[in-house]
């Protein structure tokens, strides 16, 4: 059934994120060993981060910096890892609400142990891998996965996310 309520009809946005997930695959599937490719946030979701608070009375006046959301996909060996942008409730620096870090979790990515850094992470597969590098329907559910992130959590609009890969 479509957001609309007709059944095997697609609102146009819907349209846009699945064909934008599908080529997301695509690139995903087509990752070197040790390649990587990052999605970052348009503009319009660039949030301020305090670097510093004030100092002396406010002589020394608060540092802040604006952060774009990013999801970076990582190619190791016959596994995808998966990092989001951290959240200032988990130790890193991007403003999330308690709300959206639960989104997030709902989704699937983990608060990092540790040892791992200050971002979300997620693996794809869940399990031993049963082939090659990473088959269709697990680059399809890290796709899925990505748009959901920036769509449902991060009310990104519509699907013209910038791309790159190193």
């Amino acid at each position: 059934m479509s957001e609309q309520g007709v059944p095997g009809e697609q609102t146009p946005d819907a349209a846009a994120w699945a064909a934008w997930s599908a080529s997301l695959a695509d690139a995903v599937q087509a990752l070197a060993e040790r390649a990587s490719l990052t999605v970052t946030g348009p503009e319009g979701s660039a949030r301020p981060v305090r670097l510093r608070k004030a100092r002396l009375g406010g002589f020394i006046p608060a540092k802040h910096e604006i952060v774009t959301p990013w999801v970076r996909l990582a190619r190791s060996e016959d596994f995808l890892r998966g990092s989001c942008v951290g959240a200032e409730l988990i130790g890193a620096h991007f403003p999330l609400s308690p709300d959206e870090d639960a989104a997030l979790r709902a989704l699937g990515w983990h608060h990092p142990t540790p040892t791992d850094g200050e971002d979300y992470l997620r693996f794809w597969p869940d399990d031993v891998p049963q082939g090659p590098f990473l088959p269709r329907a697990e680059a399809e559910r890290a796709a899925v996965m990505v748009a959901a992130t920036f769509r449902e959590v991060l009310a990104v609009g519509a699907p013209d996310l910038p791309t790159t890969t190193g």
